[in-house]
């Protein structure tokens, strides 16, 4: 049997981010203003990760890319709520959405939302996270996530009109 069809081989680093190298481009690319400088630095935690990885263990490859990414992606949030930024449910504080120019133009109506807002949209909707997974990962409770995601569905769909 070769390495790469055992069962407790390592994943190979080339063909991680080959692979799953979009999807991290895409949560960067929606929840950070920065998404090039907060790619390389998921990809810096994963492969100094990589060789700690069980693909016996409880987690897929996926799952656990993901998760690194996402945590890695509210720690940068943290910082830049730390440093100034408007609190994301202080709705009043922030500048009334742009209207896409397309009704259907859901890339520039999610970047209108808040932060967390966008974050639980594109984890929960797009990537099917369970609210239970992201309500870990932020540090909050659960129904925080789901008023969080449906604050989101109302002023998406307010845009999106």
């Amino acid at each position: 049997m070769p390495p790469s069809a055992r069962p407790d081989a390592r994943p190979d680093p080339g063909l991680t981010v080959e692979r799953w190298g979009p999807l991290v481009w895409a949560l960067c690319h929606r929840l950070d203003p920065q998404p090039e400088d907060a790619w390389q630095e998921v990809w810096e935690k994963v492969l100094r990760a990589l060789p700690a990885f069980d693909p016996a263990g409880p987690a897929a490859l996926s799952t656990w890319i993901t998760r690194i990414t996402h945590h890695h992606l509210v720690d940068r949030y943290r910082q830049r709520r730390r440093r100034g930024a408007p609190e994301d449910d202080d709705v009043d504080a922030l500048p009334a959405p742009a209207a896409p120019e397309s009704p259907v133009d859901l890339e520039a109506a999610l970047a209108t939302l808040p932060e967390a807002w966008r974050r639980v949209i594109v984890l929960h909707h797009l990537h099917e996270v369970p609210l239970e997974a992201i309500a870990a990962t932020e540090g909050v409770a659960v129904g925080t996530i789901k008023s969080r995601l449906h604050r989101a569905r109302n002023r998406l769909s307010e845009i999106l009109r």
